[in-house]
């Protein structure tokens, strides 16, 4: 089972397929504190960050996609590995994905983010085309790729939220 809280507060509980739903309402009550302290803190965070002004859906989208190409060029031949497809969407819980056959997923709103928090996104879903799973030979390969990705990954942790406020037309 899993609790999220979204950017904008709504709280989200994901239950397996076979799990109960006593046991799931159990662990949402179990989970009511971390879920009012998550809360709170982004409810602080959102009123200390500036309000983005809406932004051209399409406008976006044809921004990301040109961002996202150079970089999955690039990055791809550094690494060595070859993805597939690239697919722009605008998830709320996923800054991007990369299934095994090499088809990559990322957020339009990357492009609302600096340029080396994007990097940092693409580098890290190609690093899954080598391991699959987020162990310490995932993130060796990420830290020899990007070295300082720690600060780009946390500032998307601080300011992900603002990206997701963003209206788009």
């Amino acid at each position: 089972m899993r609790v999220d809280v979204r950017p904008d507060g709504e709280v989200v509980l994901t239950i397996p397929r076979r799990g109960s739903r006593t046991d799931a309402l159990r662990f949402l009550d179990q989970s009511r504190e971390w879920i009012e302290r998550t809360r709170s803190r982004l409810a602080a965070r959102t009123s200390e960050l500036p309000v983005l002004p809406p932004r051209d859906r399409a406008a976006l989208k044809a921004q990301a996609a040109a961002q996202a190409g150079v970089l999955l060029e690039q990055e791809s031949a550094r690494l060595g590995l070859r993805h597939r497809s690239l697919r722009l969407r605008d998830p709320r819980s996923r800054w991007g994905s990369c299934g095994p056959d090499g088809d990559v997923m990322l957020s339009m709103r990357l492009a609302l983010a600096p340029p080396e928090v994007f990097r940092y996104v693409v580098i890290h879903e190609l690093c899954h085309l080598r391991w699959h799973g987020h162990g310490p030979r995932f993130w060796d390969l990420v830290a020899r790729q990007m070295p300082d990705y720690r600060e780009h990954r946390a500032w998307l942790r601080r300011h992900g939220s603002t990206l997701h406020r963003v209206p788009l037309t």
